[in-house]
């Protein structure tokens, strides 16, 4: 049975497309509606909302293209790791597990949305090509961009995902003309590998401008049951977004912290994962618990990791802005002391 109406408990909870559905043009949704009309054969017509962004890449391994947005519909075709694929509507079908019950609709049928990363494919035209010390902040704007040990090299290096964030630290012209950009922090400990400059977008320092800086009653709640995070000025919510906290056996610690230190990007590796390009993560425990972005799922509303907050990169960036303290912008790392750090309450 499809849901016919959304509350806004149910819209935060559909993680990344909360965060862009009014920007998106609504005649999209209009003709995902009638392309249903005509080729999908449906009990009832589902309501559209738009997607959370034009593409979406394909996580998993593989992933399957249903008849209709349910886990048990006919299967229309298998999209493989790394695939992007057009998203043309959002709706909420039948949830393959309880917390998601969203699914994107494409060319091709319904594919479920916990395992496809909402993407643009947006190419840089203003490039930095006189790149100063310590270089600046930058994220990918394509669904997936591959780095090189030199510009223009036949040998692929790691995958850079939309949204991952990096320090770029020298610019490098091929002998084709194209530009390229060597990257530091978030993929390398010292000058790194290289990617197309084309496929990355400065992010300026206006752009990492202070939230509500200096508010006297700034404090944050997570809700591991409700799987939600919620900044409060006072007793005011300003902002608000789904999480993925800890898997059970590396669950979220529960209490009282404070923010401890931040960062503009970071590789986290783990015996289990090898992430590059984390953006903005900010760290409230000492064992390096963050809230920090993801674009390995896109499955809010379970547990996922092992301790921290995942949240869709853009509300990490977010949060970033507005807990305290303020990260200098040429800064990697920035270190709180206890009297400047935003409270954190994580609760059951």
């Amino acid at each position: 049975m499809l849901q016919s109406s959304i509350n806004r408990r149910q819209f935060l909870k559909l993680g990344a497309a909360a965060l862009t559905w009014v920007l998106w043009p609504k005649t999209s949704v209009v003709e995902a509606s009638a392309t249903l009309a005509s080729s999908f054969e449906l009990d009832s017509m589902p309501e559209f909302l738009p997607p959370p962004a034009s593409l979406g890449r394909i996580i998993n391994a593989r992933e399957a293209i249903r008849r209709s947005p349910a886990p048990t519909a006919e299967l229309v075709a298998w999209k493989t790791r790394d695939e992007v694929i057009p998203l043309k509507a959002t709706l909420l079908g039948e949830a393959p597990w309880p917390s998601n019950p969203v699914w994107y609709f494409t060319e091709d049928g319904f594919i479920h949305s916990g395992y496809v990363h909402p993407s643009e494919n947006l190419l840089q035209t203003n490039i930095v090509t006189n790149v100063a010390a310590p270089g600046f902040w930058a994220e990918v704007t394509v669904p997936v961009a591959i780095s090189r040990s030199a510009p223009n090299s036949p040998y692929a290096g790691r995958r850079l995902y939309y949204e991952t964030a990096y320090r770029v630290v020298n610019a490098v012209q091929d002998e084709q003309g194209e530009w390229w950009y060597q990257l530091q922090e978030g993929l390398a400990w010292g000058p790194g590998p290289y990617a197309p400059a084309a496929m990355l977008r400065p992010i300026t320092p206006e752009d990492l401008a202070p939230i509500s800086f200096g508010h006297p009653d700034k404090w944050l709640q997570i809700d591991i049951s409700d799987q939600m995070l919620t900044c409060f000025e006072g007793q005011t919510p300003v902002f608000s977004t789904p999480v993925a906290s800890g898997l059970w056996n590396t669950a979220t610690p529960l209490g009282e912290f404070r923010i401890l230190y931040k960062r503009h990007a970071q590789r986290m590796i783990g015996a289990e994962y090898d992430l590059v390009g984390v953006a903005f993560p900010s760290y409230f425990t000492n064992s390096g618990v963050a809230i920090h972005g993801t674009y390995w799922h896109n499955d809010y509303g379970r547990r996922h990791s092992h301790g921290c907050l995942n949240v869709p990169s853009r509300a990490a960036r977010w949060v970033f802005r507005w807990v305290e303290p303020q990260v200098p912008y040429e800064l990697y790392t920035y270190r709180s002391t206890p009297e400047e750090g935003t409270r954190v309450v994580v609760i059951a």
